[in-house]
């Protein structure tokens, strides 16, 4: 568990010593973290300044000792939202960073600055950001079913060599290649609720937000694309080990 979960953990737990005093809750983590104090100071007031924390004087206006570090209700989200919660993007990315087989690293660069975005509330640059990681993804699965399929699927192929064709295009003419074999593929992972989900984010948020159209994104909306995206990025990269695996020499 990295310093900042561990620090946002212990501001979550029920009647844990949050006080503002160097020997009480900077000292407890330090120790059990391993680190040193000063290190547990920068994370908190990193919490401060990302809106996850705040500090409760109690009103005492003296003896700051006694002052408590107090999760904030977006805090306490990023706690307890699970692994795939945007608000704590450590344990986001952890998780994408750990799965085998690995996810193209440009696409993480993408999700890692979606995230970013997200908690600076730029949620319109969030789900454009998930466009862009999921065309790396889908570009790399789209060529690995072409040399999969051994020259029968030229209009994939033709939609990969043209630098003018678009990405939902691209999409498209794949979905229609992957459709005859779906039901074939192991663990579900053409499904069509997850092709749904990536032509969804292609089309409304990477074809319209990266455009002048003056599409909005809100919050909920983009809180909505972080999930979808990080479950598919995986189903898909695991896809293109699939065809990888059954492409001739």
């Amino acid at each position: 568990m990295d310093l900042r979960t561990q620090v946002l953990q212990h501001l979550v737990t029920p009647h844990a010593d949050t006080r503002f005093g160097h020997s009480y809750l900077v000292a407890t983590i330090s120790a059990a973290a391993g680190c040193q104090p000063h290190e547990v100071w920068e994370v908190l007031w990193g919490l401060v300044g990302e809106g996850l924390a705040y500090l409760d004087t109690a009103g005492q206006h003296s003896g700051t000792d006694n002052w408590r570090w107090r999760p904030s209700s977006v805090g306490i989200k990023a706690a307890t939202g699970g692994t795939w919660e945007p608000r704590d993007p450590e344990s986001f990315l952890g998780r994408l960073r750990s799965h085998s087989p690995a996810i193209d690293a440009g696409a993480l660069r993408y999700v890692t600055e979606a995230l970013r975005a997200f908690n600076a509330r730029c949620f319109l640059a969030t789900s454009v950001m998930l466009g862009v990681a999921s065309e790396r993804v889908l570009d790399g699965l789209a060529h690995s079913v072409v040399h999969a399929a051994d020259g029968s699927a030229k209009k994939l192929r033709e939609a990969l060599d043209n630098p003018r064709t678009s990405q939902f295009t691209r999409f498209t003419e794949l979905r229609k290649q992957l459709e005859p074999m779906r039901l074939q593929l192991p663990e579900g992972l053409a499904d069509t609720l997850t092709l749904d989900a990536v032509a969804d984010l292609l089309r409304i948020t990477r074809n319209d937000a990266g455009h002048p159209t003056g599409a909005e994104v809100d919050e909920d909306t983009a809180y909505t694309h972080l999930q979808m995206a990080a479950r598919y990025l995986q189903k898909m990269t695991v896809l293109q080990a699939h065809f990888e695996g059954s492409a001739g020499p």
